[in-house]
């Protein structure tokens, strides 16, 4: 079994701590625990809607006579998207934490370098992950196999059903393709940055149902400005520079297999310097 479930069930088997900065290559079998969190966010979200968000919306929504009103279409349909913008917000601000909790103290959070290169002599793709960044990658990749059937099942169908649903889907293959080729390290940057702009929207969401305009201008005038540096700005010049640029300058060109062969020299001319008799002839 993968690194990561062996230490999974060994912390559940014993008292001994997990090693979250063990290292170890990712590998498919590691995704056997995604099942566990694929049932896990289900199981929490129909807790909390129903002891945390239906009180949470009706309270805020209606006011404190809430409980004498009558239950109409209107207002279920309204009490149910305040609950789903709820529930994302618990879902990127936990997700945006644990990336950053993750991620902070890393050399490339702040040096894209370190993405490719490090620690020790590792050089991409011949790099180990940290329990605790799989665990980011497992958590991110639970809640989007997650949502494809919520969106399919449980949320209110809206007009962008299939942008959504497209989203999820290329949000889980991307997931699961960065992971097994070794590009944790930027995809979790990627992933909280683009974590971290949903919190203000799904905040202005819940303002907007709630009536309260002062927070829902605040809160998406705080989405905008966050979508322009971090998915306008940082992305770009910083992640995709790296994805695209910085890689190949860092790379160690003797595991490429021309380089290695040619060592960087043009190859000598092996055709013959003069034509044979055969040539001429009739």
């Amino acid at each position: 079994m993968a690194a990561l479930v062996e230490l999974f069930l060994r912390s559940s088997s014993s008292s001994a701590p997990v090693d979250w900065e063990a290292e170890a290559y990712p590998a498919y079998g590691d995704y056997a625990v995604l099942p566990f969190l694929v049932a896990f966010f289900p199981a929490l979200r129909f807790l909390l809607d129903r002891f945390v968000f239906e009180v949470l919306a009706r309270r805020l929504i209606f006011g404190k006579g809430y409980d004498k009103l009558a239950e109409t279409d209107e207002r279920r349909k309204k009490i149910n998207k305040f609950k789903e913008s709820a529930w994302k917000f618990v879902y990127f601000l936990s997700a945006e934490l644990l990336s950053l909790c993750v991620t902070y103290n890393e050399p490339w959070f702040t040096n894209t370098r370190y993405f490719w290169v490090g620690p020790g002599d590792q050089l991409w793709p011949d790099q180990k992950m940290k329990l605790k960044l799989k665990a980011v990658y497992m958590y991110a990749a639970g809640f989007y196999t997650y949502s494809i059937f919520a969106l399919l099942f449980w949320e209110t169908r809206r007009k962008d059903f299939g942008v959504s649903m497209s989203h999820h889907v290329a949000t889980v293959v991307l997931i699961v393709m960065s992971y097994i080729c070794r590009l944790s390290r930027a995809g979790s940057i990627i992933l909280a940055i683009h974590d971290a702009s949903d919190i203000f929207l799904e905040i202005g969401k819940m303002a907007k149902y709630s009536s309260c305009e002062g927070l829902a201008v605040v809160a998406f005038l705080l989405f905008v400005a966050s979508w322009i540096i971090l998915r306008l700005m940082i992305f770009p010049f910083w992640v995709l520079r790296s994805t695209s640029y910085e890689v190949a300058v860092i790379l160690d060109k003797e595991k490429h297999q021309f380089y290695s062969s040619s060592r960087g020299r043009v190859g000598d001319d092996v055709r013959s310097d003069s034509e044979g008799e055969d040539d001429h002839e009739d």
